[in-house]
């Protein structure tokens, strides 16, 4: 199992092992890992346009990513999975904070504001550093951004209709 941070810093949890900063190969295989376990299946192209750089690039850095998480593994049992172009973590192997993050307000919604209070806390743990807090690329400033909104909206009194 990948326990994945992404809020604080972007660390990696897997077989007793701690990996963060420049332990995934540097800070392109690092924002690679970070936008597949925020936004799911990318494809190479997507990956290229956000990160700035050509789809070769990103290719090069997938596999520079996989060799850090899992040394000697062969790509199609990478926790990196690829198909018809599109890049994922396998769902199955992996936690991620946001994830859970995301799944504690949406508990928290469908309860009365007294049962809402309990997962509310926890989203808010989880959520007490900034995500991403030392990526300063744009597109993570406005995951950031996204997920402050999230906690803040979720956080405040909704009127009765």
């Amino acid at each position: 199992m990948f326990d994945i941070q992404l809020f604080g810093p972007i660390e990696v949890r897997t077989r007793g092992i701690v990996l963060s900063g420049e332990d995934f190969g540097g800070a392109r295989p690092r924002h690679l890992l970070a936008l597949l376990a925020l936004r799911g299946g990318r494809s190479l192209v997507e990956l290229a346009d956000t990160l700035g750089v050509a789809p070769a690039t990103v290719k090069s850095d997938l596999a520079v990513l996989r060799d850090r998480l899992e040394p000697g593994v062969r790509d199609r049992e990478s926790v990196i999975t690829g198909r018809r172009g599109t890049f994922r973590l396998d769902p199955d192997r992996v936690h991620v904070d946001a994830a859970t993050f995301d799944q504690l307000l949406a508990v928290a919604a469908g309860r009365s504001a007294d049962r809402a209070t309990r997962p509310l806390a926890a989203a808010e743990v989880l959520a007490s550093r900034p995500l991403l807090e030392d990526e300063d690329a744009p597109w993570a400033a406005e995951a950031r951004a996204e997920y402050r909104a999230k906690l803040i909206m979720a956080s405040t009194p909704q009127p009765i209709r």
